[in-house]
């Protein structure tokens, strides 16, 4: 399934897996200039795809949407912290495919997934300014969980991070040449998607777990799903 959501109104197209939701983002780097229309119907786009359990993985296409001539109506603090939360809660597994450089909220988005696939073109930047005016929507947060300290606090105080260096980081899975990124995002998820559904969705929790667990607790959960898978 694919939905482009770079106008407010969203649309499905048929695709030939149906295990992979494509969502279509066209993203801002400052959170005040995302229109609410779209903010509403990128969080009912991914709700949408996080309950139908045909669905296995989904796939962000990350993309800049060009400065509004006007005002458009802002989206309150709130109904972006649910768009993120949504991802980073997220019980399956999520892949954000960057295919131009990204900033900001539109960079928060992309950091919130499990894997990253970018276009060897593209640069990663936090302007402190949206930061400290609270419009990046937790972009620094998210950089601070995914990259090593050094590379954090170079983003987070301005300092572009550009693809190739995410790649050697960590940060980022696969470079692709520039334009592939979402043809790449959506092989890979369909690779992934080839799991059952159960299994991936307790790959991706544990994922999700608290990074202080011990390891005596870790090797307890698994001896835990061991009896469960046995019983």
């Amino acid at each position: 399934m694919t939905q482009s959501l770079a106008s407010p109104a969203a649309f499905d197209e048929q695709d030939p897996d149906p295990s992979v939701s494509v969502l279509q983002l066209a993203v801002t780097v400052d959170a005040a200039d995302m229109p609410a229309a779209a903010v509403a119907a990128g969080t009912e786009a991914l709700s949408t795809a996080l309950r139908d359990p045909d669905i296995r993985v989904i796939v962000l296409g990350l993309h800049p949407r060009p400065a509004a001539a006007s005002p458009v109506p802002q989206p309150q603090p709130d109904d972006l912290h649910d768009w993120l939360l949504a991802l980073w809660e997220s019980d399956k597994p999520t892949v954000a495919a960057l295919q131009a450089p990204l900033g900001g909220t539109g960079l928060a988005l992309a950091l919130a997934c499990d894997l990253l696939v970018a276009g060897q073109d593209v640069r990663m930047h936090l302007p402190p300014r949206l930061q400290a005016a609270g419009r990046s929507a937790a972009g620094t947060w998210l950089a601070s969980r995914r990259l090593p300290g050094a590379a954090a606090s170079a983003l987070a105080l301005g300092c572009e991070l550009d693809a190739a260096r995410a790649h050697a980081l960590g940060l980022v899975l696969e470079l692709t040449p520039a334009g592939m990124a979402l043809e790449r995002a959506v092989e890979i998820a369909r690779g992934i998607a080839a799991e059952p559904a159960d299994v991936l969705r307790d790959v991706r929790l544990r994922l999700a777990a608290d990074p202080a667990q011990s390891l005596s607790q870790a090797l307890a959960d698994d001896r835990a799903r061991w009896l469960r898978a046995h019983a």
